[in-house]
């Protein structure tokens, strides 16, 4: 029993040790996106944020994470509540910066890079989104000011009924 179950342990190591020496080998370089990209790419983590809404101040949890190679970071925001929802960053083949926002609404607007200066970017909705801009709720732009590595703010700007709507603004302090 004892020889099955070193022999078992054995070939587990081996084949965990080469399977990840294949994987780190095949040639991929490490992904180098736009100025915004990479600057989004420094908010891996998780976070906290605060918010009004209405009278009420409100807490909510967020996370971000790289995936595919490092070329596209996935934000969740309202974590582990009825209301979580889920907004991937990506440059496109120009190098420009994409959000898609996949809504309680719903809906999936698509917002473009607008503008980056010092530390902050502003995203609208992009011409090619598909959301009836007449009728659907919908994130119409956003804006993220990166105050320090440890704090940001962020402001989601929705429209209603082809009109601005509400502004929501969010202060993030990183959780350690």
């Amino acid at each position: 029993m004892k020889k099955i179950l070193l022999i078992f342990l054995l070939c587990f190591l081996f084949v965990g040790t080469f399977s990840s020496i294949s994987v780190a080998d095949q040639g991929h370089k490490p992904y180098v996106g736009s100025d915004a990209f990479e600057r989004m790419k420094k908010l891996v983590g998780n976070w906290e944020a605060s918010m009004q809404m209405g009278q009420e101040t409100m807490k909510m949890k967020a996370s971000y994470k790289l995936t595919s190679g490092g070329s596209v970071l996935i934000e969740t925001t309202h974590e582990g509540t009825p209301h979580e929802m889920v907004s991937v960053y990506h440059d496109n083949k120009k190098k420009n910066l994409i959000m898609t926002h996949y809504c309680a609404e719903h809906n999936q607007p698509k917002l473009v890079l607008t503008g980056m200066d010092n530390n902050k970017l502003m995203m609208d909705l992009s011409p090619d989104s598909d959301i009836d801009i007449a009728n659907e709720t919908h994130i119409h732009s956003v804006s993220i000011q990166f105050e320090s590595n440890d704090k940001m703010s962020h402001m989601w700007t929705s429209h209603k009924e082809g009109k601005k709507d509400m502004v929501v603004k969010m202060a993030f302090n990183r959780l350690k």
